[in-house]
């Protein structure tokens, strides 16, 4: 029962609303996997944050799928480390003051990322690491947009946080809409073949389980809705937390990752698009917890 609802939420938060070319490339089964892996976790590294190149200035995808998970795995007594850059910290901590979350949140420098990465692992000891939304580094060691634009003079390469995690043996995670995020090597050939500028754009790290959705905060969502079926409880945030947490992202420089304006959507789909998402994720769960009860 567990595998068929974790594919109904696979499918919904898959919907390629924006046109991305992922939707062929789901990785049926992951998300359960995830899952799994996070509800027998003991502490997780969330890795997110995303510069637009034209404003220097965090999306507005990713810092909330990121406070979403983050919430979850609190709620199921995990501990949690949120880590970011100095372009989006600031719209993590408004996500995270929405939902009222306590937790380290570290800011990769520029200089010496690797050896700050590696650092985080040795003193965080983390059994999970998760990247949400977080540019990789390509083939050509460049880190790109989904245009093909080079963000490598400038994004700090939290790529080291992945080789070190499966350097230990520790289990990896990634959540990704384009191709261009850490964990997609997972899936290179494909991207390669079938997404614009796939080629060039693909990141070269891969993850032990890959969650393709339409927006990547919609793969964050979608993991606590799969936790809220082990603990029997809904534990996704409701309809106007995920409006506040968009209006305090613009009020501290945030922008749409397509459109490039303060504005309350994400990758170019109306802030509806993404609320009909939620509240379809929060009708799977309810929906999934009443069956239980029944069974039981």
């Amino acid at each position: 029962m567990i595998n068929n609802y974790c594919e109904k939420i696979e499918k919904l938060i898959g919907i390629d609303v924006g046109g991305r070319g992922l939707s062929k490339a789901l990785q049926l089964g992951d998300l359960e996997g995830a899952v799994t892996e996070l509800y027998n976790s003991e502490r997780v590294i969330i890795i997110t944050g995303f510069c637009i190149r034209d404003t220097m200035t965090g999306e507005t995808d990713g810092p909330i799928g990121t406070a979403s998970l983050a919430k979850g795995l609190l709620k199921v007594g995990k501990e949690v480390m949120i880590v970011t850059d100095e372009f989006s910290v600031d719209l993590v901590n408004a996500c995270c003051g929405v939902l009222e979350i306590d937790c380290i949140i570290e800011v990769v420098p520029y200089d010496g990322a690797e050896d700050y990465c590696t650092s985080l692992i040795k003193r965080f000891k983390p059994t999970h690491v998760v990247a949400l939304e977080r540019p990789g580094r390509g083939k050509n060691g460049g880190s790109y947009s989904m245009r093909g634009e080079d963000l490598s003079s400038f994004i700090p390469n939290t790529d080291p946080l992945f080789w070190e995690a499966q350097r230990k043996g520790i289990k990896t995670i990634a959540i990704g809409d384009g191709g261009n995020e850490m964990g997609m090597g997972k899936i290179a050939e494909y991207i390669s073949k079938s997404v614009k500028h796939g080629q060039l754009i693909c990141a070269e790290t891969s993850a032990d389980f890959l969650i393709i959705a339409g927006v990547s905060n919609w793969g964050g969502h979608g993991i606590v809705a799969g936790l809220s079926l082990n603990v029997c409880e809904n534990l996704l945030h409701e309809r106007f937390h995920e409006i506040k947490m968009l209006e305090e992202m613009i009020k501290v420089g945030g922008v749409d990752g397509c459109s490039k304006r303060s504005e309350c959507t994400v990758d170019g789909l109306s802030l509806e698009t993404n609320l009909e998402i939620l509240e379809g994720l929060h009708e799977l769960i309810e929906e999934q917890l009443q069956t239980e009860k029944s069974v039981s």
